[in-house]
C-alpha cells in the first residue's frame, strides 16, 4: 500500500497556490462552458431548477479540485446529456504522484448505467479500507473512453497549444445553497494533442455530479471574518475563487452579556437591564448610592451608578473604553486570558460556553467545526479520538485534570501566563474576583442574568446570562442553552452545566457584595 504523505504541512503554500477567480479557458483559447444550440438541457436550467444563483460560466472553475471528505458524503447523479454509459469514481490524492492515477486506483461510487437521479449513500469514503486518510479526487470511467479527472493536470495534454496545456473536462461549482457540497461537470468525449482535438461541445452536461459532504483544502476550519462582534466568528468555506470565511452568525439584538450581539463595534450599549441596574462586564448589577448597598471605602460612585476608582469617578470614557488609574483604555489591554478563553469587555469568558453543535462537529473558538474524524488535521497536528478535536500529536490520549491543558505531551496549568483583568486572580484555571482586593468588582449590587440569544444551531453564538441572587438567566441561542434561574446559591450558564471557573467567579462575586453590604 502506497503511504500518503502528509498533504496538511504545506497547507499554507497550497492555499497561496489557489487561482484566483478567472473564466476558465482551454489550452487553445475557448472559453468554458458554451451554450450549445444542441437541443440538451444545459447546465443553466439545472441550476435555476435547484434554486442554485450560479451562472454556468462566471461560476465554473477548475477549482477546488481535491477534497477531503467527511462523514456525512452523499453522491446524488443529476445530469446525463450523453449517450455514452461512465462511471464516476474517488481516487487517494498524492502530491508526489508524477503519473495520474490508473483505472485500478479510481474507486467507483456512481457504477455506469446508473439512472438519473440515484443517491449513494452508502458511499461513506471514509470507512473504505482503500481510504487512505487524505485528499480525494473525482474521475468518470468507462470502457473506450479517456479517463476525465477532476484534477486538470492529469488530463491530456494539447501539445501542439501555445503554450502546451492539459484540456479541461471537468468544471466545479462549489453549491451557494448546500454547505460543504459541490457540483462536479465533466465532458466525456476523448482529446488530442492539437487545438482542434477537443471533441465535446463544451457545455458540461454529459455528466452531472452533487457531491455533500465534502469540504476544500483548508475548509472547515475556525477564522476571524474581520467584522465586529459576534459576527468575527466564521469558518472557512470553499468558493470558485478559493477559501473564505464566512460568519457563523448573524446580528441579533443587544443584550447585557459582554458581547456585541448586532455587530455594530459597540458592546452592550443601550438600556439593557431592569430599571435600577446598569450593565457591567455582561451582568446586570444594581446601581451604586441605591438600595442598602454602597461601594467600598476606597471606591467610588460614578454618575452612571459604577463603583470605581476614585481617579476615574468624573471621568467619562469613549463607547467602548474603561477607566483605569485615571485613563481611558480598552477593557482588554493587557489582558492575557488562561488558556483556552478570550477576553470580552474586560472578563475573560470560554467563547464555547452555550455553543450547541451537531453531532459530527465540535466548538473550536466559538465556532462549530467538523469533527477530527470527519475532516482531517491540519499544520501537523493530530486526531485525539476522545474529545475528537486536532492536538499536537504527543497530546493524543493525553487526559489533564480540571483547569489544566495538555502542552507538548505534558498537564500545565491553564492559568500560566495568564494576566488577568484588574482586580482578579487566576484560579482554577479562570480569571475570578481577588477577594483581597477591595477593587475587586467596578460595581456594588446584586447580579442578574441577562444573556443575549446565542446562534442558530449552536454555530458560534453565546450561552444566556448568569443568574444571580433572585436573577434569571438570558435565553440561549436556538438548539442552544438559556441561562439558569438563581436563587440563594450560585447557578452558571447552561442547561446545568457547572464550570470550575464559573462556580469560583460567582463565589468571589457573592462574597464582595457581602463585603459591600451596609451593616
Amino acid at each position: 500500500m502506497r503511504i500518503i504523505p502528509n498533504l496538511f504541512a504545506t497547507l499554507p503554500v497550497l492555499l497561496a497556490a489557489l487561482p484566483a477567480f478567472a473564466t476558465v479557458t482551454q489550452p487553445n483559447g475557448t472559453v468554458m462552458p458554451v451554450d450549445s444550440a444542441n437541443g440538451e438541457i444545459q447546465l443553466y436550467t439545472l441550476f435555476q431548477q435547484r434554486g442554485e444563483a450560479l451562472d454556468f460560466q462566471a461560476d465554473g472553475n477548475t477549482q477546488p479540485s481535491v477534497f477531503s471528505p467527511l462523514c456525512d458524503f452523499k453522491a446524488t447523479f443529476l445530469m446525463h446529456e450523453s449517450a455514452s454509459n461512465l462511471g464516476v469514481g474517488w481516487y487517494n490524492v498524492d502530491p508526489n504522484a508524477t503519473m495520474p492515477p490508473t483505472a485500478a486506483d479510481i474507486h467507483v461510487i456512481v457504477p455506469a448505467g446508473t439512472p438519473v437521479g440515484t443517491v449513494i449513500q452508502g458511499a461513506d469514503i471514509k470507512a473504505d479500507p482503500a481510504y487512505m486518510g487524505g485528499l480525494i479526487g473525482f474521475a468518470i470511467l468507462g470502457a473506450g473512453f479517456q479517463i476525465h479527472y477532476s484534477e486538470q493536470k492529469w488530463n491530456p495534454v494539447c501539445t501542439a497549444c501555445n503554450p502546451p496545456a492539459s484540456w479541461i473536462t471537468a468544471v466545479v461549482y462549489p453549491s451557494k445553497v448546500t454547505p460543504n457540497a459541490f457540483y462536479l461537470a465533466f465532458e466525456d468525449g476523448n482529446v488530442g494533442p492539437t487545438p482542434n482535438s477537443f471533441n465535446n461541445d463544451g457545455d458540461y452536461n454529459d455528466y452531472v455530479y452533487f457531491f455533500e459532504g465534502l469540504t476544500c483544502l483548508g475548509g472547515g476550519t475556525p477564522c476571524d471574518t474581520a467584522q465586529p462582534g459576534i459576527c468575527a466568528t466564521g469558518i472557512t468555506q470553499c468558493s470558485a475563487s478559493g477559501v473564505s470565511c464566512v460568519p457563523t452568525v448573524v446580528p441579533q439584538s443587544e443584550a447585557c452579556n459582554g458581547l456585541d450581539d448586532d455587530c455594530n463595534g459597540t458592546t452592550d450599549e443601550g438600556d439593557l437591564c431592569p430599571v435600577g441596574l446598569v450593565c457591567d462586564k455582561g451582568l446586570c448589577v444594581e446601581k451604586c448610592g441605591t438600595g442598602e448597598f454602597v461601594c467600598a471605602p476606597d471606591l467610588a460612585c460614578s454618575a452612571a451608578g459604577f463603583c470605581v476608582e476614585p481617579a476615574c469617578k468624573d471621568i467619562t470614557c469613549p463607547v467602548g473604553e474603561v477607566c483605569s488609574n485615571g485613563e481611558c483604555k480598552a477593557p482588554c489591554s493587557g489582558v492575557v486570558c488562561p488558556h483556552g478563553q478570550v477576553c470580552r469587555v474586560g472578563a475573560c469568558v470560554d467563547p464555547c460556553a452555550g455553543v450547541v453543535c451537531e453531532a459530527s462537529k465540535v466548538c473550536d473558538g466559538g465556532a462549530c467545526v467538523p469533527k477530527c474524524s470527519c475532516s482531517p488535521c491540519g499544520n501537523g497536528l493530530a486526531c485525539d479520538p476522545a474529545p475528537e478535536t486536532c492536538v499536537e500529536p504527543s497530546c493524543v490520549g493525553v487526559v489533564c485534570p480540571a483547569g489544566e491543558h495538555c502542552a507538548a505531551g505534558a498537564c500545565v496549568g491553564n492559568c500560566e501566563g495568564a494576566v488577568c483583568p484588574t482586580g482578579q486572580v487566576c484560579m482554577a484555571g479562570a480569571c475570578v474576583e481577588d477577594m483581597s482586593s477591595a477593587m475587586s468588582s467596578s460595581s456594588s449590587g446584586i447580579l442578574v442574568g441577562s444573556g443575549g440569544a446565542g446562534g442558530e444551531g449552536g454555530g458560534g453564538g453565546a450561552s444566556g446570562g448568569m443568574g444571580g441572587l433572585g436573577g434569571t438567566g438570558g435565553a440561549g441561542g436556538t438548539n442552544g442553552n438559556a441561562g439558569e434561574s438563581g436563587s440563594c446559591g450560585c447557578r452558571t450558564v447552561g442547561a446545568g452545566e457547572t464550570g470550575v471557573g464559573a462556580l469560583a467567579a460567582c463565589l468571589a462575586l457573592m462574597g464582595a457584595m457581602r463585603r459591600r453590604r451596609r451593616m
